[in-house]
């Protein structure tokens, strides 16, 4: 892809969030260690930014080193997406927040900019005490949960 070619989506990009009406704030919340990252790297691979041999391995928003040396989000990390419905250009922020309670004002202060919550349950373990805590908050924050296992 060439300079011109990115130059101009981000042209398109910046135009579009200038249209509150064609921008929505989403995030992922879950227990620890449930999937968050693993289903952002499978979004980013649907979106065509990470190769499917590198999705879920990558965990492309787990940026910081001590991140990375864990395996567990510590901050919450967000990236703009576009997408197209219905013929009209959307900018998707999707948000990555932690699921451990160590970093639960992280998953509160990013509910205040979530429209959605993409709510991740392991299918074996099932709900457990952050799965319950993150969606409560998301509910007392207007912000409406879709539940995925």
């Amino acid at each position: 892809m060439s300079v011109r070619v990115i130059e101009k989506r981000l042209d398109e990009m910046l135009a579009i969030m200038r249209k509150p009406d064609q921008v929505r704030n989403i995030g992922t919340l879950a227990h620890v260690d449930h999937g968050k990252t693993t289903t952002t790297d499978s979004l980013l691979m649907g979106a065509g930014l990470l190769s499917p041999k590198v999705a879920g391995k990558t965990l492309a928003l787990d940026y910081v080193e001590i991140e990375q040396l864990r395996q567990m989000t510590v901050k919450a990390a967000n990236i703009s997406l576009y997408f197209e419905y219905g013929g009209k250009p959307y900018i998707i922020n999707l948000v990555d927040t932690p699921g451990h309670i160590d970093f639960c004002g992280h998953v509160t202060r990013s509910l205040r900019v979530m429209d959605g919550a993409i709510v991740v349950i392991d299918a074996v373990e099932g709900v457990m005490t952050q799965t319950e805590t993150y969606l409560k908050h998301a509910l007392e924050e207007y912000v409406k949960p879709i539940l995925i296992d």
